[in-house]
């Protein structure tokens, strides 16, 4: 698959619904504008070359995102810690994935930063064969191995058979339920068998990664902190070693003292962290012998409870590096005034405002798993001045899984024309001709309940209104704006959302029919940003039923058949179908693309391509340094 199912935040901001009316100077109330236009790819600003003069040591200070603060430290992460600001920004830098998924902003493996080579598949094409390259090795000593590659395969499989939450990269019937064998076949080579016969690129790309991330065996194969090392191989012993390392997870305020944690692969390891706030502070491994040398002695990582106070740290130089949000994106050039470096890019994946179609609360999810509801919704969206006014034109169209940019082999035909453009008049005819009385500002309610063409739909009862709640995250303001903006378009066929904010942590875990079937009932829309990608966009896990971040517990026969055919064909084809049809059956309402800009001291240098990875929430410090 593609997706690395890991979610990205996009935020938002104002709390009450109503009439917000997106414009031109929308967002911020800065004093600037933007400082330059958006480039013909999408780009903004530039990365400067890596600059000479290197110097060893000090201290890099990076902000967190609000709200969004990492909150998990072992690589076998439930779905509802699941993040890229987890996974990618804090765990990464202490153990390295298997397989590493990006090269700058290039949606391709980048196998310079990866522990293995690109797997060999048998003749059959059911058996890969995993070569480690022997760059990496434990800062206690030992090459990471083959066993410690079946050492995480083994504690997935206990975690898993626990409860499918226990790892947000879980689909039933996938990895590792389809592996039907899985050995050390030296010392340094693993061998995984699949039940039949797959894609290669979807394997590699949605199985093997970023599932996989080799753990220390040696170290942690013990399920109390002062026993034997056991043999995980045996599920009991599995089973009691992941009980011991999640509930070491769990408590957050041992982090920095905890002595499993300081046994790393990755070019830092945790010195402290602050269950409070969950800053963090991590030094460097002097052990590290994968890609890069660590120059920079202590990352930072610091955290902020709005954007605006983040940005002012960028400002006055406390912070080294940084995101600049939507919200204050009219003042990029008193960054540029200062000589601080920017860039963004929009990440490769998709943001999106998703549906609860388990949803009993005044029966909105038999409503809205009827396909014409959904796409009068979607014909209520306005992409256009959702760019002009919340983005400030700093984003992309995006109408589906895939964007406009990045084209990829697998990008469907109506991945670039909007297949439900915005118009009052067709939300509110499709709404009338399937029996619904609509009342512009008032309430709409099914007048014709049944299963015929011009009725309600299966489950939509007589007087029953679309009305429902939504909540979406707290920054940045760009998707605040969005999602008030709908619900005020919303309120012109008579339809009431009632908006709620909360913090991008507490969505993805409480708006999630998956992780939180306790709340199906509260929510009936939910936003927190969206999901990364890789060079196989499936939308397996995503969309299918029963994917472990299909959170509204969308579900489509034809979606699930077009899923399983892209995993088994090798045909592009295949790939499109699935995502035209996830396109045009419009499982959630997609936004648009915007920039993820960054900004730097200057004096912070390294190669360009660890800059081109944070647009993709990939955090490199071991490629950076200060400059003298």
């Amino acid at each position: 698959m593609l997706k690395t199912k890991h979610r990205v935040a996009a935020g938002v901001a104002l709390a009450a619904a109503g009439a917000l009316t997106l414009t031109a100077c929308g967002s911020g109330g800065g004093s600037s504008s933007t400082g330059s236009a958006m480039k013909g790819d999408y780009s903004y600003g530039a990365i400067p070359a890596a600059a000479g003069n290197p110097q060893s040591g000090g201290v890099l200070h990076v902000a967190e995102d609000v709200g969004a603060d990492p909150n998990w430290i072992f690589p076998i992460t439930p779905s509802a810690n699941s993040s890229v600001y987890t996974s990618f920004q804090f765990q990464a830098l202490s153990w390295r994935f298997l397989y590493y998924p990006y090269q700058g902003t290039n949606q391709v493996i980048d196998y310079s930063r990866s522990l293995a080579s690109k797997p060999t598949v048998s003749a059959d094409g059911k058996t890969f064969t995993v070569k480690l390259n022997g760059k990496y090795s434990w800062s206690n000593g030992g090459k990471v191995s083959a066993q410690d590659v079946l050492f995480d395969y083994y504690l997935l499989k206990a975690a898993l058979k626990e409860s499918p939450a226990n790892s947000g990269n879980y689909t039933p019937g996938q990895f590792p339920d389809n592996i039907t064998s899985a050995k050390a076949v030296d010392d340094q080579t693993v061998q995984f068998t699949f039940d039949k016969k797959y894609n290669p690129d979807w394997v590699l790309n949605s199985q093997l990664q970023p599932v996989l991330t080799p753990l220390p065996a040696k170290a942690w194969a013990k399920s109390s902190a002062n026993g034997p090392v056991l043999d995980f191989t045996k599920p009991a012993n599995a089973k009691a070693i992941y009980d011991f390392l999640a509930a070491q997870s769990k408590s957050l305020s041992t982090y920095g003292t905890n002595p499993l944690w300081q046994v790393v692969d990755g070019p830092y390891k945790i010195k402290t962290y602050n269950s409070s706030t969950g800053a963090a502070n991590f030094v460097a491994n002097t052990k590290y012998t994968g890609e890069g040398t660590p120059k920079i002695s202590e990352v930072d990582l610091l955290s902020y409870t709005s954007p605006t106070a983040e940005f002012n740290d960028l400002l006055s130089g406390k912070l080294d590096f940084g995101y600049v949000k939507s919200d204050n994106w009219p003042q990029l050039n008193r960054l540029k005034s200062k000589g601080k470096n920017i860039y963004g890019f929009p990440d490769g994946g998709f943001h999106h405002m998703f549906f609860n179609f388990k949803d009993g609360a005044g029966n909105f999810g038999k409503a809205i798993n009827q396909l014409y509801v959904r796409q009068a919704f979607a014909h209520l969206q306005d992409e256009q001045a959702e760019i002009k006014g919340a983005f400030l034109g700093l984003a992309a169209p995006q109408y589906g899984p895939v964007g406009v940019v990045p084209k990829t082999a697998y990008t469907p035909s109506n991945a670039t024309t909007n297949p439900y453009p915005f118009s009052v008049d067709a939300a509110s005819k499709l709404l009338s001709s399937h029996g619904w009385k609509v009342v512009p500002g008032g309430t709409t309610t099914c007048q014709n309940p049944g299963t015929g063409a011009n009725q309600c739909g299966a489950g939509v009862t007589k007087g029953q209104n679309l009305n429902f709640v939504f909540y979406y995250t707290s920054t940045p303001k760009s998707l605040g704006q969005v999602v008030t903006a709908f619900a005020s378009n919303l309120k012109k066929v008579g339809i009431n959302a009632t908006l709620k904010t909360d913090t991008f942590n507490n969505v993805i875990q409480n708006e999630s029919v998956v992780s939180s079937p306790k709340n199906d009932n509260n929510w009936g829309m939910a936003s927190f940003g969206g999901f990364t990608a890789n060079d196989y966009p499936s939308t397996n896990s995503l969309f299918n039923t029963g994917g472990s971040y299909n959170q509204g517990g969308y579900s489509n026969p034809t979606t699930d058949k077009l899923i399983a055919a892209s995993m088994t064909s090798s045909d592009p084809k295949a790939l499109q179908a699935e995502l035209s049809q996830v396109t045009n059956d419009v499982p959630a309402l997609f936004l648009p693309s915007e920039d993820y800009i960054y900004s730097w001291n200057p004096k912070l240098s390294g190669s360009q391509d660890s800059f081109a990875a944070t647009t993709q929430f990939f955090l490199n410090p071991e490629d950076w340094y200060f400059t003298k």
